[in-house]
């Protein structure tokens, strides 16, 4: 008898206490409810007790990361843009959270909603071109721009959710398919329009280099005639000063050459000339050593 009471006492003790007792891990909260109410929260690890008519509700207290679907922005110089951003999000007011969503698939889409309105709001007040450039002093950097909607989301999330958004980042940038297109062809136009201011510079720089080259052309040329009409008209001056010098040393020497220059410029092998009898040009004709004879005759007579 004793031992059946026993053993009613000990299946009386865990049933009590499989409806009492519950626990509670380290990465986890738990919300006491009593007919449906949230009765009392539980935020530390280990065993917790309730009465049979309570029920436990546990949360999951971990860093969760939400990577939603890329979604179309646009910027304040209407520039249609597909964002793919990420954030991180936790349970920090566990009362709230249990009361105002039915489960984490819930908290998610309630999130991602949050995180789709205020990226799109801030990013609609800057142009494309801060979201994109590096080293802009006179733009906020991305760092900024993300801080700022971390902090809009993060405020709004704990309010309705008790849900605290410890950060938001952007993975990626770019363009929906269907402007690809016209964005590919915006940036060829632009690329051929610094090709052609790049070209135009180019040729105007080397017309300029030409116009100096042929400057400088024709200042050297003018240079070489000068110089070389300087040393050819010193050279004539020095050949007539030696001509007149060797005409001052033997006038007829130099009579008889000029005759000589003179006759062989007139008279050729096929050359008819009718001449008087006294041009000067026939002594040249003459025999000289008949002459010489004839004056060395005349010379030994007188002796």
């Amino acid at each position: 008898m004793r031992a059946w009471t026993l053993l009613i006492l000990i299946v009386l003790v865990g049933g009590a206490v499989k409806l009492c007792a519950f626990q509670v891990e380290e990465t986890e909260f738990a919300i006491v409810t009593r007919f449906g109410n949230p009765h009392r929260e539980i935020s530390r690890a280990g065993l917790g007790l309730k009465l049979p008519v309570d029920a436990v509700v546990k949360v999951d207290r971990r860093m969760h990361v939400l990577d939603p679907p890329a979604s179309e922005v646009l910027t304040s110089d209407k520039k249609n843009i597909l964002v793919n951003c990420f954030l991180t999000w936790s349970i920090e007011d566990p009362l709230r959270y249990v009361m105002s969503l039915p489960g984490r698939v819930a908290a998610e889409a309630r999130l991602a909603d949050i995180l789709k309105s205020e990226m799109g709001a801030e990013l609609a007040s800057h142009p494309l071109t801060a979201l994109v450039s590096v080293g802009d002093a006179a733009s906020p950097t991305m760092d900024e721009i993300l801080g700022e909607v971390t902090l809009r989301a993060d405020g709004r999330a704990r309010e309705s959710f008790g849900i605290r958004v410890s950060s938001v980042r952007i993975k990626r940038l770019g363009f929906p398919p269907q402007n690809k297109q016209a964005v590919f062809r915006r940036m060829e136009a632009e690329r051929q329009r610094i090709a052609r201011l790049h070209r135009s510079e180019g040729e105007e720089e080397a017309e300029k280099i030409r116009a100096r080259a042929n400057r400088e052309q024709a200042e050297l040329i003018n240079e070489a005639n000068r110089e070389s009409q300087e040393i050819r008209g010193a050279g004539e001056a020095e050949a007539i000063r030696i001509l007149n010098e060797a005409h001052g040393l033997d006038p007829e020497l130099y009579g008889f050459l000029r005759s000589l220059e003179a006759l062989e410029k007139t008279v050729n092998d096929t050359s008819t000339l009718v001449i008087p009898s006294d041009w000067k040009l026939l002594d040249i004709l003459k025999t000289p050593h008949l002459e010489g004879e004839a004056k060395s005759d005349k010379g030994g007579a007188d002796r």
